[in-house]
């Protein structure tokens, strides 16, 4: 959690909890530029002092480490920086509450605290269609990185999609030279036939591994079928008809239940009485 000197904050310690008195503890941490530990216990019937009697039923200890900006921060801010563009960063804190940020795990194990923090996840979408703005508001707000690509240039429109943190012009040519490497998961939307299959093809040959196909199962084993493959060859890895079974109607209940199966694939969770693979760090 990342509190500023106006104590507006990101993130979260607890799923709501304990934010606030976390807050206002920050404000001797200002005043005083030193560090502070505190506890909270909820095991007990004094959790009514912090957690209102809420039942938590654990203890936790915090540390408010000060971030100078004198000191650069100790590295902090370049750290979300280096997330923000795709590497994964390691948070490693010593037992007098030193801090080090690295791309890998230090080799020592002298740390009290060490949390790996993983880039935003990034989606790729295959076609600039009017109903693929829900899709990437929703990936946006739960903290995406959102690429949405089309042979259209009139079809990449800011304003349409004003979620989307890349608008890319690929032309049919210059589909197989595009660099794939980048995205965690990909959803093919355009509408066009031909042109998911030319998606469909080389995003098989990626190392993506998640691949969402629009339509019925009866039109993506055509497409698989040109593109010399079926879909139990790809069990795990492709999913089409796209999306959880949320009885969804609408472009936006539509784009929920399309987050929804990517966020349960991402997790390993069951889908369908299946278990999607889990994300590899191809990239990073």
């Amino acid at each position: 959690m990342l509190v500023s000197d106006s104590f507006s904050y990101s993130g979260l310690l607890s799923r709501g909890c304990l934010e606030g008195g976390g807050v206002e503890h920050c404000r001797a941490v200002f005043e005083t530029h030193t560090d502070t530990v505190i506890n909270y216990n909820l095991r007990d019937d004094e959790d009514w002092l912090w957690g209102m009697g809420l039942g938590c039923d654990g203890e936790i200890t915090v540390l408010l480490k000060y971030l100078p900006a004198k000191q650069k921060h100790f590295g902090f801010i370049k750290m979300l920086t280096q997330i923000e563009a795709g590497k994964n960063q390691v948070l490693s804190i010593a037992e007098d509450n030193s801090l080090t940020i690295s791309e890998f795990p230090p080799e020592n194990n002298q740390f009290k605290f060490q949390n790996k923090l993983k880039a935003p996840h990034h989606l790729l979408v295959c076609g600039a269609s009017p109903d693929v703005p829900p899709v990437t508001a929703i990936a946006h707000h739960i903290g995406w990185k959102i690429s949405v690509i089309d042979h259209r240039k009139a079809s990449l429109n800011k304003q349409m999609f004003p979620f989307a943190d890349e608008l890319i012009l690929v032309k049919g040519s210059q589909w197989s030279d595009f660099d794939l490497s980048p995205f965690d998961s990909a959803i093919i939307m355009s509408h066009q036939y031909k042109r998911d299959r030319e998606y469909l093809r080389q995003l098989i040959n990626s190392k993506i591994n998640y691949i969402g196909l629009l339509g019925p199962s009866k039109r993506r084993d055509k497409l698989l079928d040109d593109c010399g493959t079926g879909f139990k060859d790809l069990e795990g890895r492709l999913f089409g008809p796209i999306g959880l079974d949320l009885g969804a109607g609408s472009p936006e209940e539509i784009a929920l239940s399309i987050i929804s199966e990517i966020q349960a694939v991402k997790n390993k969770k069951k889908i369908n009485n299946k278990i999607g693979f889990c994300f590899q760090d191809v990239k990073r």
